[in-house]
């Protein structure tokens, strides 16, 4: 999944808006008081989030695919950003961070309570005394949204998508095959099928207090990428 998905990952994600994402981001890590600047985004991907917050903080990022991570250095390369290989239910990278980071409804990617727990758990030991989480996750309706029928449908100017989604067993599984134009002008077809998990509000803030984290706040923002959850945790 992740070899494939690697290669085009950057081409799938021309059509976000990471300045504002990171703007959104900053203005939460200001709400909440942490004056800190060491920073780890955690499940980083190919590196854009940390190219746009490397010059306002000391940055390090964390995923678990190898390729993303190929990539993300030849961008990150001389910039002194670190790059870890990990998983995010239980990482360590032997460091502790005043603000840690996970962008893009990662979590939701997460597959049942154990592992939201075992996150925090690591989250909590990772932070710094004072230091912040904070993380975003959509909702059921999102999903329904997304998904009218069980699929969605994308047409781009040199890239076609077909997601095909179903729930079972409370596991959102999304089917996505994506036909992309290479430089001959031919398409390349690639596949990735990925699980999703709804975590309700009180699924979250049980966990948060079963590992005596604080919840600083919740906020709904429907501006950057669909209406989505930004929460914020401390220790």
């Amino acid at each position: 999944m992740y070899n494939n998905f690697a290669k085009i990952y950057d081409k799938f994600m021309k059509n976000c808006n990471y300045d504002e994402w990171v703007e959104y981001i900053k203005t939460l890590i200001d709400e909440s008081g942490c004056e800190g600047k060491k920073l780890l985004d955690l499940g980083c991907g190919t590196g854009e989030t940390l190219v746009r917050l490397k010059s306002d903080f000391q940055c390090s990022g964390l995923d678990l695919s190898k390729e993303m991570l190929e990539i993300a250095y030849k961008k990150l390369k001389n910039k002194g950003v670190q790059l870890f290989m990990g998983d995010m239910r239980e990482f360590d990278t032997g460091e502790k961070y005043d603000i840690i980071i996970s962008l893009f409804d990662t979590v939701n990617h997460l597959t049942s309570q154990e592992d939201l727990r075992d996150l925090f758990i690591s989250i909590k030991k990772s932070l710094n005394p004072g230091g912040i989480y904070i993380f975003d996750v959509v909702d059921r309706k999102f999903m329904d949204e997304m998904f009218p029928g069980g699929i969605f449908y994308d047409e781009r100017k040199d890239m076609t998508i077909i997601w095909e989604h179903s729930v079972e067993d409370d596991i959102d599984y999304v089917d996505a095959t994506y036909f992309v134009q290479n430089r001959t002008g031919n398409y390349e077809k690639f596949k990735e099928t990925y699980e999703k998990k709804i975590f309700s509000h009180e699924n979250i803030e049980k966990e948060v207090k079963e590992i005596e984290m604080n919840l600083l706040s919740v906020n709904k923002n429907d501006k950057i990428a669909g209406e989505r959850f930004f929460y914020v945790l401390s220790v």
